[in-house]
């Protein structure tokens, strides 16, 4: 066949069919061109009998692999054994979809740059979440083929959607770490990527992936397991480190970035604190010690470039020179890049009551600081709410110590502009202007 699709099922009967039927709807004649690999894991809900009803409705297109052991890694593994005389390998997990021209489209950017291996779609959110991946800013430029080696910042994580020539595969002959269930995909990309140095971007196709209302995905529940932590650190970034150091010399930039990019979901506020849950003590000083370890590879330069929270920045920036636990932080943001948001408001007869924060994401007002609202020509000191804010804790670090963060204002009605000025050091630091009249407008388009 032309193309091959590597699928592996497990427990994923509500969704299967869907999934199937995106590559069976494709405008590319399915019948003539392409076949899916099903890799069973010994599902036990419905999935073994919907992979057999498609297996007997399309004889010579789907074919099935049982496999006793649920691995995603064996399953893609045994599913590229099954695809010896395929011209192209994608990998479409069972609960996710394409669009209908997406193969079409594939097979066009493969036709026009024969010196590409390795083609992927843009990835778009459905089911429990809506919109699109981040990453995808990379196909809204001019550019289709990305060069590691120059645009090092546009990595590449997911399996889903990506297209290989598997002449490229089998002459680099590299598979999937079976050992590993979280991030095997990347490892598995980017290890083609630092040989081949280019991918393809494929703009007009779409990759649909599913958050589940359940979340209980791979990527959902892996936090809870112990491999996500210093496993992956030794397995996944290290891996990459060690590569990346063999075929140039170096850790090269676009390396850096696909950790760093990574490294952040450790330290967002909703995942940092798990460590202390999964992990025992033992465990948690080994973890730390290998990520200081990894970090001494990254650049300061690109923390710094990094798409992330400046607070994020300084927090991997002071790990990376003084290990954990981190007594001090470096300080990269500015006061007056400090964001103001309107939390609360109530129309009274004459005036208008606030209640205003500091997003904290740039810096923090400390009780030195004196803190001045602004408007027409009045100039008064800011009532500090007393309601206490929640800190900013990274691995029991305040990144951000939110005291001094909430003020109460009242304006009198007609007042349209008014602005935070800090005093800091002797002068003064006007932050952002606030338009009342545009906040309350949004607030009142949500209600």
């Amino acid at each position: 066949m032309l193309f091959s699709i590597v699928m592996p099922v497990y427990n994923s009967g509500l969704y299967l069919s869907e999934a199937i039927d995106s590559i069976i709807d494709q405008t590319f004649n399915f019948e003539e061109n392409i076949e899916i690999i099903l890799i069973e894991n010994n599902s036990i809900d419905n999935s073994k009998n919907i992979c057999e009803k498609y297996a007997t409705a399309f004889p010579n297109n789907i074919k099935i692999i049982y496999q006793d052991t649920p691995n995603v890694s064996l399953a893609r593994n045994n599913g590229l054994k099954f695809c010896e005389n395929s011209e192209f390998i994608a990998f479409i997990d069972s609960d996710d979809k394409i669009s209908p021209n997406a193969i079409a489209e594939v097979l066009k950017f493969f036709k026009k740059h024969t010196d590409i291996n390795l083609a992927v779609l843009p990835l778009f959110f459905f089911d429990n979440k809506n919109g699109e991946h981040s990453l995808n800013y990379r196909f809204k430029s001019n550019k289709n083929i990305v060069n590691i080696t120059d645009n090092y910042s546009s990595v590449h994580y997911h399996i889903g959607g990506t297209f290989f020539r598997k002449k490229a595969i089998d002459r680099l002959g590299i598979s999937f770490n079976e050992q590993m269930d979280f991030w095997e995909d990347v490892l598995f990309i980017n290890t083609f990527l630092i040989k081949e140095q280019k991918y393809g971007l494929i703009p007009d196709a779409k990759y649909f992936y599913r958050k589940r209302k359940e979340e209980n995905s791979l990527v959902d529940t892996s936090w809870y397991k112990k491999n996500r932590y210093t496993f992956l650190l030794k397995n996944g970034y290290e891996e990459m480190i060690k590569r990346s150091l063999e075929e140039y010399g170096e850790v090269i930039p676009y390396i850096q970035c696909l950790i760093l990019n990574h490294v952040k979901l450790f330290i967002i506020q909703k995942n940092n604190n798990l460590i202390y849950e999964v992990l025992d003590e033992t465990e948690q000083l080994e973890f730390f010690r290998e990520l200081y370890k990894i970090l001494k590879y990254m650049d300061e330069k690109l923390i710094i470039n990094q798409k992330m929270k400046t607070y994020l920045k300084e927090y991997l920036i002071s790990f990376k020179r003084w290990g954990y636990p981190v007594n001090k932080l470096i300080q990269i943001g500015k006061i007056e890049n400090e964001k103001v948001v309107i939390t609360s408001w109530r129309v009274n007869k004459f005036s208008i009551e606030l209640t205003v924060s500091l997003s904290n994401e740039e810096s923090a007002i400390k009780d030195e600081n004196n803190v001045y609202i602004s408007y027409g020509k009045k100039f008064i000191r800011a009532k500090l709410n007393e309601q206490t804010q929640k800190n900013i804790v990274i691995w029991k670090t305040t990144v951000r110590d939110r005291k001094y963060s909430s003020y109460q204002l009242k304006i009198p009605l007609g007042v349209i502009f008014f602005r935070f000025i800090v005093e800091k050091d002797n002068h003064y630091v006007y932050l952002q202007k606030v338009n009342v009249l545009n906040k309350l407008f949004k607030r009142l388009i949500r209600i």
